[in-house]
């Protein structure tokens, strides 16, 4: 099977053409962001009417989504840790692969909270961590 989609290790700058990686978020990384979301609300919320009133300041103390890496085994920061989600890159050599994981991991309490719509984008032209190959989007879609 020709693949589409290669990994690019975070790490080394090199392919994961082994199979021998993954796409990986730190599970710790996305429930902080999560809950960081989640007491912002609470603290905006009005009890009596129950509208949210944000001001900029709160907004732009929010942390930043947790973000997706790609890397090799051997190069994983912390592939000793136990709390992350790794999507192997054995099962992410098509879009149609993307595809599907975007549909599982919508199921994800903890999805909206990362980068995961960058890495979606990312596989219409490339990026640091995934290089595409096959046909390109017309030039009218890709800058959508």
């Amino acid at each position: 099977m020709d693949r589409e989609l290669t990994l690019i290790c975070s790490a080394c700058t090199q392919p994961v053409i082994q199979d021998d990686g993954y796409l990986w978020v730190s599970c710790r990384e996305a429930a902080a962001v999560q809950q960081a979301y989640h007491a912002l609300e609470k603290r905006s919320t009005d009890p009596h009417g129950g509208s949210l009133s944000l001001d900029l300041a709160d907004l732009l103390g929010l942390p930043e989504p947790a973000t997706w890496r790609a890397d090799h085994r051997d190069c994983d920061p912390v592939r000793d840790e136990g709390f992350h989600y790794r999507i192997p890159a054995a099962r992410l050599r098509l879009r149609a692969d993307l595809l599907d994981w975007t549909a599982h991991l919508l199921e994800k309490a903890w999805l909206p909270h990362t980068d995961w719509r960058d890495v979606l984008r990312e596989t219409r032209t490339g990026s640091a961590r995934i290089s595409v190959s096959g046909p390109r989007p017309p030039a009218r879609l890709a800058a959508i």
